[in-house]
């Protein structure tokens, strides 16, 4: 009788439990309904479905603990708290589904997906920055006081519940208790596969995203189910990059790249040879402008008459362009991580775990310009303690570091830096200095939340833009704001441009973004519009025509085509991948660009690219685990 009575509590808590996630599932959708774009009612109802199921999953797991420390050792022992223990825990997993549905909504707004891998890496971030940009753009305090309101009302919502009264058998209640006892294992594996009894009619998160719309596939997993996808994606991320690796598989991978398995070492394996005629004059500077945010977005026919990024128009007519371009990953350090190593994203912070004997990767971008004979000097707009960015740059080929503390006026910083244009002064009056060849890598941060600057004060259009914008995007001052801090980084990147280049017009610069997953304006948007970032390469000689219409690219492809264009025709290098001059496909963590068209990788039906990008990763994996230098574990 004990046990079907607290069974029966068990059973009210689950009903509340599930309904509460299916509550915040349903806000969720009404908050983002304008990214629904044309997603009809029964798009939303597949949705709606499938989250039913797969939260049976999460319910079950919240409930099991009261059910395990409460309802059977009631059944054992009569004095047993049973119902104090349920409304405790049961209180502990409202309370923090609550909060967790409370963070979900900024978090989407950040990185438009639920909780993410990007969460662990995250936790490496700069916390003050991280802490003051949640206080400044997402209103962490009102946030914070509705969580604490809405946990208090939902938990006293169950706790009366909980105090309703349960069925009293009279009769047969040995059946009714057996029957209880073989019903509960069978229903706790009809939740496991979320709502089936195999995993093969089930709903996984891995499969969850059924329709073509990312807010309804995101609205699919509960916050628990998401945040095991970032725990389960990070752990098997983790756990595969730093598998051991064969002879055999490594020399099988090099193959695939197109390297030579006969090196000696999987980095000889990548020696590469020039073949471009190079520029006719050596560049005294070389520069590299790795944006902030900086996206292909505003360039694509829907947007392009805001005017958001008028420099990238005038790098598009004045110098060579690639649009098919993606980033490394979908964060900044992933991203200069590709850059500073030459590798493709393995879902490790390189920083902290590569080259603990201090050397630099060969295929990085300081290594392969200093190689060239130029002195390099790495640019950051915020402050050395992110990421440890000053040790990791220094280690990865670079003679100096320079940030935002050495500038002498800081003006209006934010959270995370100063406001580009000033650090486009510092660098330039250093350049000016410079009496050898050098090279300068430059990463911006002024297109990054909170979005505190007073763009106004610095010749935004706002009236205009804001008379240009497209139905699909918002007018509200948030919105605008934002879109004026994109204005004003490419506006004073675009002045930087032109001022170096009176100073020296043998300069050579490539421009890109760091990521561009940031896209929350518009309603459900093209893959190009949400991850494509654009590529420029702009100095003298280079021209309009240097890329063809069919060239995609990444990241880990700029370090080389800057040797194609510096270096005598036939001269050595090395490279895991190869120069944009010669590379028609591209792929990063997720994405794929192939025949001109980009897509996500679990839908790519090219085996033979499928192994490539494989191959990349494997070597990657043991360029993060070995001495890269003397080729030995």
């Amino acid at each position: 009788m004990r046990f079907l009575l607290s069974l029966q509590q068990d059973a009210k808590l689950f009903i509340y439990i599930h309904a509460l996630l299916m509550l915040f599932r349903y806000a969720f959708l009404v908050i983002y309904s304008g990214q629904l774009g044309n997603a009809g009612v029964g798009d939303v109802a597949e949705a709606l479905w499938l989250g039913a199921r797969i939260s049976l999953k999460t319910t079950a797991f919240l409930v099991g603990f009261p059910f395990v420390f409460g309802t059977i050792p009631y059944a054992l022992w009569k004095k047993w708290p049973a119902g104090g223990i349920r409304k405790i825990l049961g209180s502990v997993a409202v309370g923090l589904m609550t909060l967790l549905f409370m963070v979900r909504i900024p978090y989407y707004e950040i990185f438009h997906q639920g909780f993410n891998i990007m969460l662990f890496n995250g936790m490496k971030d700069d916390r003050m920055a991280i802490w003051q940009t949640a206080v400044q753009q997402y209103q962490l305090w009102p946030r914070l006081f509705g969580a604490l309101a809405l946990m208090a009302f939902f938990i006293w919502g169950l706790i009366k519940f909980l105090e309703t009264p349960v069925y009293y058998p009279r009769h047969h209640v040995r059946i009714l208790d057996m029957a209880a006892v073989v019903m509960v294992p069978v229903f706790a594996v009809f939740c496991r596969f979320g709502g089936a009894f195999h995993s093969d009619s089930g709903v996984p998160w891995e499969s969850a995203a059924r329709t073509q719309y990312t807010v309804l596939n995101e609205a699919v997993l509960d916050d628990g189910q998401a945040m095991y996808r970032a725990y389960h994606t990070h752990a098997r991320a983790t756990q595969r990059a730093m598998r051991p690796i064969s002879d055999g598989e490594i020399y099988e991978a090099i193959a695939a790249l197109g390297g030579n398995p006969d090196a000696g070492t999987p980095i000889t394996a990548f020696e590469r040879r020039t073949t471009a005629a190079p520029l006719e004059r050596r560049p005294h500077h070389v520069v590299v402008i790795l944006g902030e945010n900086y996206a292909l977005w505003p360039l694509l026919p829907e947007y392009d008459s805001l005017g958001l990024e008028k420099t990238g128009k005038w790098l598009e007519t004045h110098g060579a362009h690639i649009y098919h371009f993606l980033a490394n990953g979908n964060g900044t350090m992933t991203s200069l991580n590709g850059f500073l190593t030459g590798l493709p994203d393995i879902g490790l912070y390189v920083n902290y775990t590569m080259g603990l004997q201090g050397k630099a990767s060969p295929f990085g971008i300081g290594e392969t310009m200093k190689k060239l004979g130029y002195k390099t000097v790495f640019w950051y707009g915020g402050l050395r303690s992110w990421q440890e960015i000053d040790h990791f740059t220094l280690r990865e080929g670079f003679d100096e570091f320079h940030c935002a503390d050495e500038l002498p006026n800081q003006g209006e910083s934010s959270s995370w830096g100063v406001p580009d244009g000033i650090l486009f002064d510092g660098i330039r009056r250093q350049m000016q200095q410079d009496t050898e060849d050098t090279f300068y890598f430059i990463l911006t941060t002024s297109n990054h939340p909170p979005f505190a600057y007073d763009v106004d004060a610095y010749g935004f259009p706002r009236e205009e833009i804001t008379s240009k914008l497209p139905p699909s995007i918002p007018k509200d001052k948030a919105t605008i704001d934002q879109l004026g801090h994109i204005w004003y980084a490419d506006q004073v990147m675009g002045d930087f441009i032109r001022q170096v280049e009176q100073d020296d017009p043998s300069v050579l610069f490539a421009v890109t973004g760091d990521h561009a997953e940031r896209f929350n304006f518009a309603a459900d948007v093209s893959l190009w519009a949400l991850s494509g970032i654009p590529c420029y390469f702009y100095g003298d000689g280079i021209p309009q025509d240097f890329f063809d219409e069919q060239t995609a690219g990444s990241h880990l492809q700029i370090a080389p085509t800057l040797v194609e264009l510096i270096a005598p025709t036939g001269s050595s290098y090395v490279s895991l991948l190869p120069p944009l001059l010669h590379s028609d496909r591209a792929f990063n963590h997720r994405l794929y660009i192939e025949n001109g068209e980009i897509g996500e990788q679990k839908n790519l039906q090219d085996g033979e690219f499928r192994k490539y990008m494989e191959a990349a990763r494997t070597v990657a994996s043991w360029m993060v685990m070995h001495d890269q230098k003397s080729g030995t574990s």
